[in-house]
């Protein structure tokens, strides 16, 4: 018996393949602003609530964020009123918050002022902020970013190993995410040798080459990264003329604070709390009136070449001390590496000693840690 006549030809099926993982891993990526995202008590429309991390500049000083953020998609700048200017930008155009971070919501959507060249030059217009993205978690994004720079540098360290005719072993030891051991060691040479690896998306920009977490209290912890920072502190008393003359009587407030040991004491602390005494937003993590993250004072920042010169050789103190051979930069945008070596009696791979800084200060780096602020060292070369 034929069944011809009973069938007739269903149109095939068109397939598409999802990767769903990739797809969850999107959503969790691109984040986009909220109000929460903005710092209170600086005007604007925003009413005072709770903030979540707080990536917009309050102030334009101590900024942990200066590589700016991209636009989620196209989007026109604004007045004040939220009417346009007549100029768009692109998605994944970079832009910057500027201090004073005001919120304003014109048109349903919470908008900012925003600059396309820093956050701290002058602004360009007004942007819907739920139209740039936030980095994610705080970031998953960013942890996930340096173990691939990790790796990437091991090969680029691999073909450099071959260019010079260096044996090496190919197995390496890269830090999982949070951990606090060395981010690559390899076996060049037959010897044990550590990488120090900063990446950056704009190598003009300033980069913090480590932190350390600052605290009224010291716990077993944080005692050796006071006495770092106290270090570097006595190199801004001993360089900067106001410091010179604020600290000109050792008996005398400052002086006393200075030279106390333990907590509440020492060259950092007394710096703190002089320019706390002037300006009451300045302070450690959790100190009334002040910032969460804490707020430190504009005069650590360093340009003179003498000072400049000693911050170079404590840091370069800090890597020996380390256990670091190399320090490392990945120019993301260009995916290039600037390999330095950081400690001269182990310098296999015969690279350029780190070169001297243009630029340095000391800021806060994020948020708190441990109910304590982070200090970052942040240099330009």
């Amino acid at each position: 018996m034929s069944l011809t006549k009973y069938l007739h030809q269903v149109r095939p099926r068109e397939e598409s393949y999802v990767n769903h993982v990739d797809r969850i891993g999107n959503l969790f990526i691109a984040e986009k602003f909220g109000m929460v995202n903005f710092p209170n008590g600086v005007g604007g429309d925003k009413p005072q609530a709770g903030t979540r991390t707080v990536y917009a500049p309050i102030d334009g000083q101590d900024y942990a964020y200066p590589e700016g953020f991209p636009t989620l998609k196209k989007t026109d700048l604004l007045d004040i009123n939220g009417e346009s200017i007549g100029k768009s930008i692109n998605a994944n155009t970079t832009v910057h918050f500027v201090a004073p971070a005001t919120l304003h919501k014109p048109k349903g959507s919470w908008i900012a002022k925003v600059s396309l060249k820093g956050h701290d030059k002058p602004f360009d217009g007004y942007v819907v902020i739920s139209h740039v993205k936030k980095p994610g978690g705080k970031s998953q994004k960013r942890v996930a970013a340096g173990t691939q720079t990790q790796q990437e540098c091991a090969a680029y360290i691999k073909e450099l190993c071959d260019k010079k005719g260096i044996e090496y072993a190919s197995e390496f030891t890269v830090a999982p995410s949070g951990s606090t051991i060395p981010d690559l060691v390899m076996t060049i040479d037959g010897k044990r040798i550590q990488f120090e690896i900063k990446g950056t998306n704009a190598r003009k920009n300033e980069i913090t080459f480590f932190d350390i977490t600052a605290r009224r209290s010291q716990n077993a912890k944080s005692k050796a990264g006071k006495a770092e920072l106290d270090k570097t502190a006595e190199l801004y008393i001993q360089s900067v003329p106001e410091l010179r003359n604020v600290f000109r009587n050792k008996n005398g407030e400052w002086g006393k604070l200075r030279r106390k040991r333990g907590d509440e004491g020492g060259a950092f602390h007394a710096i703190m709390e002089y320019y706390k005494s002037l300006d009451p937003t300045i302070g450690y993590a959790g100190d009334k009136g002040v910032v969460k993250s804490g707020r430190l004072p504009a005069i650590f920042k360093a340009t003179s070449r003498d000072l400049l010169g000693n911050i170079h050789d404590l840091i370069l103190q800090h890597f020996t001390k380390g256990g670091d051979d190399y320090f490392v930069i990945h120019d993301r945008s260009s995916d290039t590496f600037e390999v330095y070596n950081v400690n001269t009696k182990n310098d296999i791979l015969k690279m350029p000693t780190l070169p001297q800084f243009t630029q340095f200060r000391l800021s806060t780096y994020g948020g708190p840690s441990a109910a304590g602020t982070r200090v970052g060292y942040k240099i330009k070369l």
